[in-house]
């Protein structure tokens, strides 16, 4: 008894440390222009955010909402800028969540995979990579990844890389080679994005074209547009539906489902303090509880209103911990009365 007291007040003091994982900063945190409804524009580009759906504001159902938008935020400022004011907005996630799930659309949490993107431009019949930041196409990506919350890896085009990877290999999509090069960057996923000239009614366009594999199947997309910053809007629009489809979860309105996860690596109590804060953050867990802890491993009970397939593609993404072994779906199961079963087992990997 005195053991577990010790251990409880440990677990208090620890309470109010940082916790750093691999999350999309400011899901729930607008960025918009100071003119015209700055709040119904701030709601629809975190909507579009947490829920991979760039056509959202269009949605019949929500047409209300977004003309009671001031609801939804929490705080705002003006923020000057040369290019003309803006305003940083930050919307209450509790209610932004709720909206969602009152209609059933699915939401997307902060744990996302990181996106290594090989960028290559054809100008006048000559390829090269678009390596430099200040590029039109390099800045419009890296913005619009931002505004999607898309976690964007950008290649050191470094000696090792262009010694082992041509412009051509990535716009041939010589996957074999690119995936042996991409790993150093250890990337969740491997985008390959080929941009040239094209004309469209008369009229001087930009088009790209990107590609990923997943499970041996490839996926592709077409786009065109009149300019860079459009081009890549529409790129990150895309890709961001692509992936939402397969990671959102919908969360029930029913009565939370309890899951049990087991923690190996756990050597001290920081460590089991980080994992109950990194499950807390997680979208639609509304409670975390050590069951159980003995020498290096941990049981955390989760509260959850998402299913136990949204829990995993939550989890995959978490950098803090590396899955043990793959479980079948079909035995996720719900706590019921008597043992508590496992849902699946994990190891923390150290900061």
């Amino acid at each position: 008894m005195i053991k577990m007291l010790h251990l409880f007040s440990l677990l208090c003091a620890l309470s109010g440390m940082a916790v750093h994982a691999g999350q999309v900063a400011n899901l729930y945190q607008a960025d918009v222009a100071a003119e015209g409804d700055w709040q119904r524009d701030a709601l629809k580009q975190v909507l579009t955010r947490v829920s991979g759906k760039s056509d959202i504001a269009a949605a019949p159902e929500l047409e209300g909402e977004f003309k009671q938008a001031s609801a939804y935020i929490k705080q705002f400022e003006a923020i000057r800028h040369a290019d003309g004011n803006r305003m940083r907005v930050l919307l209450d996630a509790v209610k932004v969540n709720q909206l969602l799930q009152q209609n059933n659309i699915a939401v997307w949490g902060a744990l996302r995979p990181d996106i290594l993107v090989w960028l290559v431009q054809q100008k006048e019949g000559n390829r090269s990579f678009v390596r430099r930041s200040e590029q039109p196409l390099n800045a419009a990506l890296q913005q619009s990844f931002g505004e999607a919350g898309l976690p964007l890896l950008l290649p050191l085009y470094d000696m090792d890389d262009l010694l082992n990877l041509s412009e051509t290999d990535v716009w041939a999509g010589f996957w074999q080679q690119i995936n042996q090069v991409s790993v150093r960057y250890r990337p969740d996923i491997v985008v390959l994005v080929a941009v040239d000239s094209t004309e469209q009614d008369g009229q001087p366009m930009l088009r790209l074209n990107w590609q990923r594999q997943e499970n041996g199947r490839t996926y592709r997309d077409e786009i065109i547009e009149k300019d860079e910053s459009s081009l890549m809007q529409s790129f990150a629009a895309s890709l961001s539906s692509q992936l939402a489809q397969q990671y959102a979860s919908v969360m029930s309105a029913q009565s939370d489902s309890d899951y049990v996860l087991e923690v190996q690596h756990l050597t001290d109590l920081p460590a089991l303090v980080q994992v109950q804060k990194l499950l807390q953050q997680m979208v639609g867990v509304s409670e975390v509880t050590i069951v159980r802890y003995d020498s290096d491993s941990a049981q955390y009970k989760l509260s959850t209103s998402i299913s136990a397939d949204g829990l995993m593609n939550a989890l995959r993404f978490n950098p803090r911990l590396r899955l043990v072994a793959e479980e079948n779906t079909a035995e996720y199961q719900s706590l019921n009365l008597g043992e508590q079963p496992v849902f699946s087992r994990f190891e923390y990997v150290k900061p």
